[in-house]
């Protein structure tokens, strides 16, 4: 089984450099630019038999991380490691609270820098807990948590009501899928309001879509299949 190790960070040239220093030692490094993507990774090795994840670092300079740390947390048995150019102890507590292992600012020898990881990996001997029974959704640059109602596209929190956010519950779960006008509006509404029809829906979509593209990439998710419905696309 083959060891690999993910870093959350926006530096392509500088994870190449890291990459080749950890490929020396027998581990394979990913790189993600965003907490998402980072989830999606983690959850794709933790289930896979032919590799295990060694460490993830995240790069706090250029992620906005603690929002989600939480989520990684639930979803990597090993090591979270922040690193920082600027040590600050607020952020280190929040760090630590919400799931990172380790925090600390890196230096400028790189060697340095592979042992103090090293080192904080064997210093932390951490229980390898069970996978979390969460029920967190990833798909296409978009992380949902329905436990706790929370959206992000692209590391970017998008505010949601309860009808825009059961619509998109609805149809990540099952993308490509299409979803008609009435299984939507039973799903959503469940009979709540007597006269609810499809200027109720039409209205939602439009919201949640609006919203949706607010964020970094402004992809159409919600694609419209004309006199049919609507369906979670993944172009």
């Amino acid at each position: 089984m083959g060891y690999t190790y993910i870093a959350i960070e926006k530096n392509e040239e500088g994870f190449e450099f890291y990459k080749a220093l950890w490929s020396k030692r027998g581990i394979t490094g990913y790189m993600a630019d965003t907490m998402t993507k980072a989830i999606e990774k983690a959850t794709d090795i933790e289930n896979s038999k032919s590799e295990e994840l060694y460490f993830v670092s995240i790069v706090a300079d250029s992620i906005d991380y603690i929002p989600q740390l939480s989520y990684l947390n639930d979803k990597a048995t090993a090591p979270i490691l922040v690193a920082t150019s600027k040590f600050d102890e607020e952020e280190h507590d929040k760090a630590l609270e919400n799931g990172a292992d380790f925090y600390g600012q890196y230096r400028s020898d790189p060697e340095q820098n592979i042992n103090s990881v090293i080192t904080a990996i064997n210093s932390k001997t951490r229980a390898r807990k069970q996978k979390s029974s969460t029920d967190l959704i990833t798909c296409n640059g978009i992380l949902l948590s329905p436990s706790h109602r929370r959206v992000f596209v692209n590391d970017k929190e998008i505010e949601l009501t309860r009808r825009e956010f059961d619509i998109l519950h609805l149809m990540i779960k099952k993308p490509e899928q299409v979803f008609t006008h009435n299984q939507i509006i039973n799903k959503v509404w469940d009979g709540e309001y007597e006269n609810a029809d499809k200027t109720l829906l039409w209205n939602s979509i439009k919201r949640l879509r609006e919203k949706l593209k607010a964020t970094p990439n402004g992809k159409q998710y919600i694609e419209t299949v004309r006199e049919v419905g609507y369906r979670f696309s993944l172009k």
